[in-house]
């Protein structure tokens, strides 16, 4: 038998479907769904009384005070001047070049063999390298034992002079040392020859120890150099050493160099079309650029308002992005989380995105839009209207 039901009957049936339905969906509208926290969650939730976080629109105030807050490289362990003049260390290997007017100690003058003017009747021996001993001492022939231990290259030289004064004529001496064992540094990691280097007596910087050891084995936009001296580690990308003068500091003895190849990265999570990490692929990157390389921002999804750069600040920096005081449970950190917040629905904040420089492991996450819950909303009532209309001439068989 089949029967027909009348109308009313699957009508009601499908409008409690559709209120309870609808109903159910605005009441858990927060959970559909979602890349992540929409705007206006981010905005209720950094304004709670005990926030997690800082959130900062993006200024011209912010991008004034982020350029005066760089990352401190090495520039606070540079010295005005090269350090003192090193001394020599017992082990250190020196050698010695000894130079007499007319014949005498160093044998006949060849003039024959002298080309250059000044040197006209002057001769020249060089004394074969040699270890300082463990009496601090070296031997220059006719000389003796000269103390050298302690001593700087300059103060050895009119050591040697002075012994040899009435035994020599005019006698001028020059004290090299060719390797040492404290008056030193160590280059180690991705470089071409690491190894432990000898300080220049005119002082030597840090590019110059590298070039030492070779150069980097990696391009210099993914080199990240790290120097301990003493109990202070500190770390700067090589770039930026080349970039900036004041990072390329003297070095002092026993300075460790440890050279890295970590390229810098970013993530690029929520409504674009590429959720990824992305590498820098040159040594600064803007928010703009950052963005692009992850596929822009979804035509479908994406708030334009919601555009958010995550990192973490020192405690200074943090203060200067704020007219009001840091929350007291903040001071105790040193570093602080922040949010910074960036409106691209205007030409200005568009500018300011081009001008905002990101950052290695910076998190940038673009928020839905929240018409697109409003959509979701929509095809729901599709899809219940649609059940509505297939009951309304539903027929059933028994």
């Amino acid at each position: 038998m089949t029967i027909l039901f009348p109308l009313s009957n699957p009508a009601r049936l499908a409008g409690a479907v559709l209120l309870t339905s609808l109903a159910l969906s605005l009441a858990g509208c927060g959970t559909m769904p979602v890349t992540g926290p929409l705007s206006p969650q981010i905005t209720k939730e950094a304004g709670t009384e005990a926030p997690p976080f800082l959130l900062v629109p993006v200024s011209r105030v912010t991008l004034t005070a982020l350029a005066h807050a760089m990352p401190e490289g090495l520039s606070p362990l540079a010295t005005p001047a090269p350090p003192p003049a090193v001394s020599i260390h017992v082990g250190d290997m020196v050698s010695v070049t000894l130079w007499e007017f007319g014949s005498g100690l160093l044998g006949p003058v060849n003039t024959a063999t002298q080309t250059q003017p000044g040197l006209v009747g002057a001769q020249s021996a060089t004394v074969p390298t040699q270890t300082v001993d463990q009496s601090g001492n070296i031997i220059v022939p006719f000389a003796g034992e000269i103390h050298a231990a302690g001593r700087t290259t300059h103060q050895v030289q009119q050591a040697i002079i002075a012994a040899l004064r009435g035994k020599a004529n005019q006698t001028q001496a020059l004290v090299q040392v060719v390797q040492s064992t404290d008056n030193a540094v160590t280059v180690s990691g991705d470089v071409n020859h690491p190894g432990r280097f000898a300080l220049m007596s005119s002082g030597t910087h840090l590019l110059d120890a590298i070039s030492l050891a070779g150069g980097t084995t990696g391009k210099a936009r993914d080199m990240l150099i790290q120097l301990t001296r003493g109990g202070v580690v500190r770390q700067v990308r090589l770039a930026d050493v080349q970039a900036n003068p004041s990072e390329n500091i003297f070095l002092t003895p026993d300075d460790l160099v440890t050279l890295d190849q970590e390229p810098q990265t970013l993530v690029v999570l929520g409504a674009t079309n590429k959720n990824q990490e992305v590498p820098f692929g040159k040594s600064r990157v803007t928010l703009t650029e950052a963005l692009g390389n992850g596929g822009g921002l979804s035509d479908q999804l994406a708030d334009p308002f919601g555009v958010y750069v995550l990192r973490y600040e020192k405690r200074d920096v943090a203060k200067a992005l704020r007219t009001a005081p840091l929350p007291d449970y903040f001071e105790a950190n040193e570093m602080i989380p922040v949010v910074y917040q960036i409106n691209l629905k205007t030409a200005d904040g568009m500018l300011m995105a081009q001008s905002f420089v990101m950052r290695d492991r910076d998190l940038v996450y673009v928020a839905d839009s929240p018409s697109v819950q409003v959509g979701k909303l929509a095809k729901l009532f599709d899809v219940v209207t649609s059940v509505f209309k297939s009951r309304s001439t539903a027929t059933y068989t028994y």
